[in-house]
Formats: structure tokens, C-alpha cells, sequence
């Protein structure tokens, strides 16, 4: 599968599951190590998700997220939901996240949800489990060199 397929897949798949959500610290990340850092996936990134309405965002070294803004009826029902604000629209997202491993190598932590920006400026992040996105977050990882940490 193409890396921006995935990406694409993976953000219709985070609405398609709008019906039932968690809170982001009830959802475990998935997981892997790498033998070295995945320069692949960071460098990636910004070409697979630089579609209409998609963006990149880098604050960390460490951290890069793929977000793409909902349709209008995805947005609305999630502002609504949610409380969120009208003057910035809820986003779907994938991030990764790597830091050095308790063994060896590099530990990626793969996490996908709904941004809904907050009336205090703040984001709140909802999940939406969907067993086919993590499934094909878990497959990408592990083609680009991951191994999934043990459960």
C-alpha cells in the first residue's frame, strides 16, 4: 500500500468509527522499535499528507503529525459533541512519536485521533478505535523495519 493511500485510509477510517470515542489516555499507542531512527517515516511524511486540506506539523524533532481537516459534516458534529470552537476546525490526525528504547534502537509510538480545538484554546483529542486503522498503521511500521514491542 502506498504511503499516502495509507494516510488516507487512515483518516476515513478514523471517521467512519465517529459513533463511539475515548479518551486519548484510554487508548493504548501502537508501538514499535527500530533498529535506528525511522528517517523514512519523518521523511515521508510531508509528501503523503500534502493533499487539499492536509498538513504537516513538526514541533519536535521527536514528533510529526499528518492532519487533515474533517468534512463539514464530520467538523460539525464533532464541534458540536465536543464543545469545540468554530474558529478553528477539528482535525483527524496521525502521529508519531520516537524516543530512544529501554533495550536498544528507537521506540515509535503511533497514535491516531480527532482534534477538536476548545473554546480556551486548548485541543482535545478523541479517539475513535478502529481496528483497520491500527491494523494498517502496525503494517506500515513494520515494512519501513518495526517490531512490535510485546504486549
Amino acid at each position: 500500500m502506498g504511503i499516502k493511500r495509507f494516510f488516507f485510509s487512515a483518516c476515513a477510517g478514523l471517521l467512519a468509527g465517529c459513533a463511539t470515542s475515548l479518551p486519548i489516555a484510554a487508548t493504548p499507542d501502537i508501538q514499535m522499535v527500530f533498529d535506528a531512527p525511522p528517517t523514512q517515516l519523518y521523511a515521508a511524511m510531508p509528501l503523503a499528507c500534502s493533499g487539499p486540506g492536509e498538513r504537516v506539523l513538526r514541533p519536535r524533532d521527536d514528533l510529526i503529525e499528518c492532519r487533515r481537516l474533517l468534512p463539514p459534516e464530520g467538523a460539525a458534529s464533532a464541534i458540536l459533541r465536543h464543545d469545540g470552537t468554530i474558529d478553528a476546525l477539528p482535525e483527524s490526525v496521525i502521529r508519531f512519536e520516537s524516543s530512544p528504547a529501554d533495550t536498544a534502537g528507537t521506540l515509535v509510538k503511533a497514535t491516531a485521533f480527532v482534534a477538536v480545538p476548545q473554546r480556551d484554546g486548548r485541543e482535545l483529542h478523541v479517539i475513535y478505535p478502529d481496528t483497520r486503522v491500527n491494523r494498517n498503521i502496525r503494517n506500515m511500521l513494520e515494512q519501513m523495519g518495526g517490531t512490535p514491542l510485546p504486549r
